[in-house]
């Protein structure tokens, strides 16, 4: 009974979590532009999540290895100092993003001054990394994330054309601002803090081979659950704001959509899921600065083991914090920096994610559990689409400056 409530809640843990402010500005933007016909990049990018989570997570639970560990020991000094700068460095501008958000949510539905309620949610992010245990940390923020879930259901009471959905996740053409999207899409589902984060908890959680059935269920359930909250963000945008010529550039008009549909209660349903999924993914970005650092420098690290433990990390972690609130109070708009983080993670995932998926194949480090005839092919093509993206993402940004041309 005990593993089987660890399961559910790690997979309600892996559904709350997903949905961060990546997916809610992308795909409700790519939902009001273009309709259904972005959908499938949401299943590219549910499908490269869920292979890179299990394999970081079984490296993880079988090697004891996360994913700096192995950027340390797989590359050379030079490229293993190039990985880490620009995993902190996408970090940074994710948190900042995240950080950001907190802000206009509070703003949003208080009104007060927007710099104010940054800083509240800072105090809350570090009051949360604090005082609160690793585990509860995921299950908190990942119940509250289950909020989101009213966007599933506004889907369903609008009615929906499932013919022309369907068509959706088909891949179609379209120009350098559709394609722009789909690789934005792609990446926000890929961030590479998610990986950080989920392989560095796989040891925060003492996880053994034991477990390896429920890496698989997290990864394989979760993971999809929160893709299914994602597609159905854009799907509600193709419907309400797509035939208005609207384009939500605020947080604030993705939140109403839930109101339009389904009423207030919705909204703060609405609201409170938005709050703990960017919440969720603030700490998980200030965590991962913390593990990418004392991984590659070889330092204690981890929530575990208290500040007296691991002083390095914490002190990372706050420092990262820190810097991103004053990344905010430059006034870069939440938003954009959002498109910033997404296009930035693309370009650092190949060089993140090689050790995962090279060690996952290895046998002499993993014997039994090494990536069989199905795995270690989905591996490499996963890992294919992430080159690809990462090469797409800058220049279909500076093409489209940052998808404003023309449909």
């Amino acid at each position: 009974m005990k593993r089987l409530l660890g399961l559910a809640l790690g997979i309600i843990a892996a559904l709350g979590g997903f949905v961060d402010i990546g997916e809610l500005v992308f795909n409700s933007q790519a939902g009001a532009l273009f309709g259904y016909r972005t959908l499938w990049a949401v299943v590219v990018g549910v499908i490269i999540s869920v292979v890179l989570a299990e394999l970081s997570g079984r490296v993880a639970i079988v090697a004891r290895k996360a994913n700096f560990d192995l950027v340390r020991e797989q590359y050379p000094r030079w490229l293993s100092t190039t990985t880490l700068v620009a995993g902190l460095a996408v970090c940074l501008i994710t948190l900042s993003a995240e950080l950001g958000g907190l802000g206009l949510i509070l703003h949003y539905v208080l009104g007060w001054n927007e710099g104010f309620f940054t800083l509240v949610g800072l105090l809350i992010i570090v009051a949360a990394s604090l005082l609160l245990s690793f585990s509860m940390i995921e299950r908190v923020f990942g119940y509250l994330g289950l909020g989101l879930v009213v966007y599933l259901i506004a889907l369903f009471h609008h009615g929906p054309a499932w013919h022309e959905i369907g068509r959706g996740f088909i891949p179609g053409g379209g120009g350098p601002q559709y394609w722009y999207f789909i690789v934005g899409m792609t990446a926000a589902a890929i961030m590479p803090y998610e990986i950080y984060f989920y392989s560095s908890g796989a040891i925060e959680e003492e996880w053994t081979t034991k477990d390896l059935s429920m890496n698989r269920a997290n990864s394989g359930l979760g993971f999809p659950l929160g893709g299914l909250i994602a597609a159905s963000l854009t799907i509600v945008a193709a419907q309400q704001l797509m035939p208005l010529g609207l384009t939500p550039d605020s947080l604030g008009t993705v939140l109403q959509q839930a109101m339009h549909e389904l009423g207030p209660i919705a909204f703060y349903a609405a609201v409170v899921g938005a709050f703990a999924a960017i919440g969720g993914a603030t700490i998980d970005s200030a965590f991962s600065c913390g593990y990418a650092l004392a991984q590659h420098q070889g330092w204690p690290w981890g929530e575990t083991k208290g500040i007296r433990g691991a002083p390095r990390w914490f002190a990372t972690m706050l420092a990262a914090v820190g810097i991103g609130f004053a990344i905010v109070q430059t006034r870069v708009h939440p938003t954009q920096l959002t498109e910033y983080a997404v296009i930035a993670s693309a370009v650092a995932m190949p060089l993140s994610f090689y050790p995962i998926v090279r060690v996952s194949q290895d046998r002499q480090v993993m014997g039994e559990h090494a990536s069989g005839i199905v795995a270690r092919p989905l591996a490499w093509l996963s890992y294919a689409v992430v080159c690809v993206v990462a090469i797409a993402g800058p220049i279909l940004m500076l093409v489209t400056h940052l998808g404003a041309l023309d449909r």
